[in-house]
């Protein structure tokens, strides 16, 4: 037995809100050809009897050509990237987020991360909220943190471009090409300060109130669908289509590292000593979020 009651809501102290800091983060994306499809299985009947209520049949064809890697081996193969903590950086909190289903269902994303991290962290996923879902997740980690007193928190986004029914006609948002994960490991060191320079919802002048100017630009593909032009701000980097998870979160990775792979990098942008604005929009939700890092440390790495 036991007994579930309402969080405990802190009220925000007095004081400047503090900002998270992005210590070490990495990336993994296989494109490499997958194991050979065999038909007949199991899985097969149950994509079936799946989709039928929905009028959807299951696209052998599809499934076949597609990855078929899944969330569990793209999130371990970010956090290989990683590589294992150091002193004093195992995380205390893991939260995963991710825009579409995995394919697999007899696995559980949070359960299997946890297993692979020291000390077994509180670990959870967030989803249905498509290219918005990180932003959330980062929020969600950094309320556990001001409440719980921890300070070592660990993102995971995971894109999972395998699935078993055709998509929906006209081009998607939500389209994903390909599969990726990127492992974000963060420091909170506000203790029950509020978050800082972040903000979601309907867009709106309004809504960039916490926007900072100085802050550079990691600008997400769902932005060039926005009509409400984002506070000036300059350009560090733009995120490739076909990833609504994790694409503004390469690009981050790829203007830090410099390394501009499969993102569009501005290298005359002055980054030392600014904080990092990394900012996407949801066409289909018509919502924008946006967050703010400390990255100085990554830099240096």
């Amino acid at each position: 037995m036991f007994r579930a009651t309402a969080a405990v809501r802190r009220p925000h102290p007095a004081g400047p809100a503090a900002l998270p800091r992005l210590v070490r983060a990495a990336g993994y994306a296989p494109t490499g050809p997958s194991t050979p499809y065999l038909p007949g299985d199991a899985r097969e009947e149950f994509y079936q009897e799946l989709g039928a209520p929905y009028g959807v049949d299951f696209d052998r064809a599809r499934f076949a050509a597609g990855g078929r890697r899944t969330s569990v081996e793209l999130a371990y193969g970010a956090l290989d990237a990683l590589g294992p903590p150091a002193a004093g950086e195992a995380p205390e909190l893991a939260v995963i987020a991710y825009a579409a289903p995995d394919f697999e269902h007899t696995e559980l994303v949070a359960s299997c991360v946890r297993r692979r991290l020291p000390g077994g962290p509180l670990a959870f996923a967030l989803s249905d909220q498509g290219r918005l879902t990180p932003f959330s997740a980062l929020r969600v980690a950094v309320e556990y943190a001001r409440r719980c007193g921890w300070s070592r928190l660990l993102l995971l986004v995971v894109d999972q471009g395998t699935q078993p029914f055709p998509p929906p006609a006209g081009q998607s948002p939500a389209e994903l090409r390909g599969d990726a994960a990127v492992a974000l490991l963060l420091h909170w060191e506000g203790g029950d300060r509020p978050l800082g320079g972040q903000a979601q919802g309907r867009p709106g002048p309004e809504l960039f109130d916490h926007w900072p100017a100085e802050a550079a630009l990691v600008a997400g593909a769902g932005l060039a669908d926005l009509t409400e032009p984002v506070p000036p701000t300059g350009l560090l980097a733009e995120g490739a289509a076909g990833r609504p998870a994790t694409g503004s979160w390469t690009a981050l990775l790829d203007a830090t590292a410099r390394t501009g792979a499969g993102t569009h990098v501005a290298t005359d942008v002055d980054v030392s000593g600014r904080p990092v604005v990394v900012a996407d929009y949801d066409r289909e939700r018509d919502a924008l979020a946006y967050c703010t890092f400390h990255t100085g440390e990554l830099r240096q790495r």
